[in-house]
């Protein structure tokens, strides 16, 4: 429970909260006031009414399929973030709106900027939530304008569900580039192939072949596999495995893929080997998806490296590269439809990754970048068998 009147520290919004009789009032006033409440119930999407702190002093029918009620069964009283149940909602003492997080929070922006200059705002927000145990990634559309009523000012605050839309376009993207830049080279290969006789330039390209058809089938896979993992349908079948089998297979995707071409990229596989319980091919795909993107990160001559650990009986596989991830961008890293790719982006590699590991893999996926490690991303599992020898 949040603490009302609370005075600590902020990264982004004002931190003061109203006092319980305040929010009661206001509540009151808005449930007894039927031109407000016909005006909330006549709009398709979900809508709250904010009070002057960010409190939620009213809502449609709607926002109940969104908006979860706190320990006392209400959601009116509650911030935003806190009745979605976004997973950095309670990071700070204040709550909602005061975390690092929150400065990249699309909703947290918009309401801030109608607050302070009394205008209208639109902006796309992406918020992870968790509920019961079980994390999922939101896309919002938020809406925010000005609502005067008896001389106090609050804000209305709507929100649309824009997940199909965002899923719809990160896919296009992800054919439209990734798969079709695939598919167009194995067709050039195969036509570059009619044209020689040379049994070693052949081999050459057949070798090629073999790498991006390889690559083209892990894509349209992997993409399958997340539909199937958010829909609650994808098939784990946990296997013992050598920690240095998923590390060679996971090395070897990329070890000739022109993504590596003048990077170092390496692998350094620990010398005592050990077995672990897993997926091996959801792992390995996980930890391709990181390489990825670190060797894209990265420019010539720089490094990308997977390495493994095993430290109290769970195995850590770290990706790491020379580069340092820029502030904001890491605040929104694991987020469903963010991608450093373009504007609106095409990627979801590193949320794939956390969600499969977390979801499925019962493990995590975190991260560190900074000048004085560079970028380091890990995905920790635990080893359900003793260390034993497998050889």
């Amino acid at each position: 429970m949040i603490k009302e009147n609370s005075l600590q520290d902020t990264f982004f919004d004002l931190p003061q909260r109203s006092t319980h009789p305040e929010i009661h009032n206001q509540v009151k006033k808005f449930s007894e006031n039927k031109l407000i409440q016909q005006l909330l119930e006549g709009y398709p999407e979900f809508v709250v009414i904010l009070d002057k702190n960010r409190h939620i002093v009213a809502h449609n029918s709607n926002s109940e399929h969104i908006l979860i009620p706190d320990e006392s069964g209400e959601i009116n009283g509650q911030r935003l973030g806190e009745a979605l149940k976004c997973i950095h909602a309670f990071e700070m003492p204040a709550g909602c709106g005061t975390t690092q997080f929150c400065s990249e929070c699309g909703a947290g922006k918009a309401n801030k900027f109608t607050r302070e200059t009394k205008k209208t705002c639109i902006e796309e927000c992406r918020v992870t939530v968790k509920n019961n145990g079980y994390e999922c990634s939101l896309d919002l559309n938020i809406h925010t304008s000005i609502l005067t009523v008896n001389d106090d000012e609050f804000i209305l605050f709507s929100i649309k569900d824009i997940a199909d839309k965002k899923r719809k376009q990160v896919f296009e993207r992800i054919f439209f580039h990734d798969v079709l830049n695939t598919a167009s080279s194995i067709n050039s290969i195969s036509e570059i192939l009619n044209e020689y006789n040379n049994f070693g330039e052949v081999e050459n390209f057949v070798n090629m072949l073999s790498v991006s058809s390889d690559q083209l089938l892990r894509e349209l896979e992997s993409q399958r596999d997340l539909v199937h993992a958010e829909n609650g349908e994808l098939n784990i079948v946990p296997e013992v495995v050598r920690v240095s089998t998923i590390m060679q297979r996971a090395y070897n995707m990329y070890r000739n893929h022109h993504l590596a071409q003048k990077k170092n990229y390496t692998v350094e596989i620990p010398d005592k080997d050990i077995g672990i319980e897993t997926s091996p091919i959801h792992l390995i795909r996980s930890l391709g998806n990181l390489i990825k993107n670190a060797l894209e990160a990265v420019k010539n001559n720089e490094n990308v490296k997977l390495t493994a650990r095993l430290k109290d009986n769970k195995i850590y596989f770290d990706v790491s590269n020379s580069g340092v991830i820029p502030e904001n961008i890491q605040l929104q890293i694991f987020q469903r439809s963010f991608s450093t790719k373009s504007k609106s982006g095409r990627g979801i590699g590193t949320y794939s990754v956390k969600f499969l590991i977390g979801q499925y893999l019962n493990g995590k996926v975190y991260f560190v970048s900074n000048e004085n490690v560079n970028t380091i991303f890990t995905i920790e599992l635990p080893v359900t068998f003793n260390q034993y020898d497998l050889t």
